[in-house]
């Protein structure tokens, strides 16, 4: 049976700490339970579950994007590989389950408890749903009872979400670069995931086109950059009936920045301000087979066809300030960006101007 596993093993460190793995231990998100309270409770349940990665993960993929508002020349390029780790607020590691968001699913014992998201960490609590449905013309029921899902808690990680990152910087005309970053496409057959990262930016050097401006002894430029991640998986092996099971999980996000830096020596000071738009989507595809009672005894199943429809969209404003060493041609740099989900980016790399 494929649950969403939350173990250290790579979902591209996608859901970094997060994979589609075989297992039956406690704290795993077990898709196929909520399935059985039918496509709009399990909709609910995951998009409060999974909605705090959504984010995180976006908004550490808007980073890490410079180091410097600094221009290459033509033909000049970097290679730098970079980290930003995104900082889950602590009031994203809980949602409360609320009885009226659902029509089947329901908390054993009641109550309004503080359940964990993929953030968060364990739960003893129990979840349940009972309903019926007519199947080929007859009143069927469903029923069941399992363990609500635990997190990977980050606070066991600072409470941060890494997003690792290769990138190209490279130098075309008019104080232009062009910028690209990619994480090498990842498959498993025996997991059954495909993962892949994309992303392409441009920063242009303004200060040359303002008069008066040339002569104001420090960098600036305007940056935009986008980066895509694709993942898709196979649940053939989902423990319900039915065909053409996959799932599929994608983040797009956008940032657009003013940037400025200033150089001393082999150090360098810059900064950033601009806004970030993150945008996610996470469906479960083909037919799922439920299984029902009908008086005690085995019925006939309940179908569901294309169950999962979940997007996530979050936008706001962002603020960096950091600082790059550079030693001949190899560079460290460090930054911080103050946005939804402050953001701590680590790299090195090698430039050529």
């Amino acid at each position: 049976m494929i649950n969403f596993r939350l173990t250290s093993k790579c979902f591209l460190l996608v859901l970094v700490l997060s994979t589609f793995h075989k297992s039956n231990a406690q704290g795993d998100l077990d898709f196929s339970e909520f399935l059985k309270a039918g496509s709009e409770d399990a909709n609910t349940i995951l998009g409060n579950y999974i909605s705090p990665f959504a984010k995180g993960f976006g908004y550490g993929m808007t980073g890490g994007w410079y180091n410097t508002a600094k221009t290459h020349k033509s033909l000049g390029f970097d290679l730098t590989a970079t980290v930003s780790l995104a900082k889950a607020p602590t009031k994203d590691l809980f949602y409360t389950f609320l009885q009226s968001d659902y029509n089947n699913l329901n908390v054993v014992g009641g109550g309004s408890p503080q359940l964990p998201t993929i953030f968060g960490g364990s739960t003893n609590e129990q979840l349940q749903t009972s309903y019926s449905e007519t199947v080929q013309g007859q009143p069927v029921d469903v029923a069941q009872t399992f363990g609500a899902p635990g997190g990977i808690d980050v606070q066991d990680l600072g409470g941060y979400v890494p997003v690792p990152m290769l990138q190209l910087g490279l130098g075309i005309v008019k104080n232009t670069d062009l910028k690209f970053r990619f994480i090498p496409t990842q498959k498993s057959v025996a997991d059954g995931y495909e993962i892949g990262l994309f992303g392409i930016g441009i920063m242009h050097d303004f200060k040359q086109w303002i008069p008066g401006l040339k002569q104001v002894p420090i960098d600036m430029s305007v940056f935009v950059g986008y980066t895509k991640l694709s993942t898709d998986f196979d649940l053939s092996d989902s423990g319900l009936g039915g065909v053409n099971q996959a799932a599929s999980y994608d983040v797009n996000a956008l940032t657009y920045q003013v940037l400025v830096s200033k150089k001393l020596s082999v150090v360098t000071f810059y900064a950033g301000l601009g806004f970030n738009s993150v945008s996610s989507t996470m469906d479960i595809t083909g037919t799922y087979e439920i299984p029902t009672e009908v008086n005690g005894f085995e019925g006939p199943p309940l179908v569901l066809t294309n169950p999962v429809d979940q997007s996530f969209d979050s936008s706001g404003p962002r603020g960096t300030l950091g600082m790059r060493l550079k030693l001949a041609i190899v560079t460290l740099h460090a930054d911080y960006t103050i946005q939804q989900y402050n953001t701590l980016s680590l790299g090195f790399g090698f430039s050529v101007r």
